[in-house]
């Protein structure tokens, strides 16, 4: 058998275990909220990851509350965040037409769930896909994704 024909079937091996390799160890993915543990990317936003640090309490009956995030971006200090998220559902009878997630940047040592009641950013997310912005500063450019995360199963997206 000549030499090069014998050497293709180690090359082809060699290769797919470098890929499925490269595959384990490349980027993080997002995991569903309702799968994640304290620890997994929930939003992966350009360079910025929203990592879960605190599971979120279940309410009733669409609620999710005080759970916890830490947000990282290269060149950028990380920061945990305290975030709230009610779901709603398109053309559900005396609910609004719009998700809403709010959050509270926390302080160095405070954990999620210590301090209620008060909110740095809120958005609404209209099913008609506008968002509005409330509370006292805009809501972070990836608190819209993490929305979609919590309220959404599946690929967690309206579109």
């Amino acid at each position: 058998m000549p030499k090069e024909v014998a050497t293709t079937p180690r090359i082809l091996l060699a290769t797919a275990v470098v890929l499925l390799c490269q595959a384990c160890n490349g980027a993080p993915t997002e995991t569903r909220l309702h799968e994640a543990k304290p620890g997994d990317a929930l939003v992966i936003d350009g360079e910025t990851t929203i990592t879960l640090t605190k599971k979120f309490r279940a309410g009733t009956p669409n609620g999710l509350f005080d759970g916890g995030v830490m947000v990282s971006s290269p060149g950028a200090e990380e920061r945990t965040v305290e975030v709230n998220a009610v779901c709603s559902m398109p053309d559900l009878p005396n609910w609004p037409d719009y998700d809403n997630i709010y959050g509270r940047w926390l302080e160095s040592g405070e954990a999620p769930g210590a301090k209620g009641g008060d909110t740095d950013w809120q958005l609404l997310i209209y099913f008609d896909g506008t968002t509005q912005n409330k509370g006292g500063e805009d809501a972070p450019p990836w608190a819209q994704r993490l929305a979609q995360n919590a309220c959404r199963k599946g690929e967690f997206s309206d579109n």
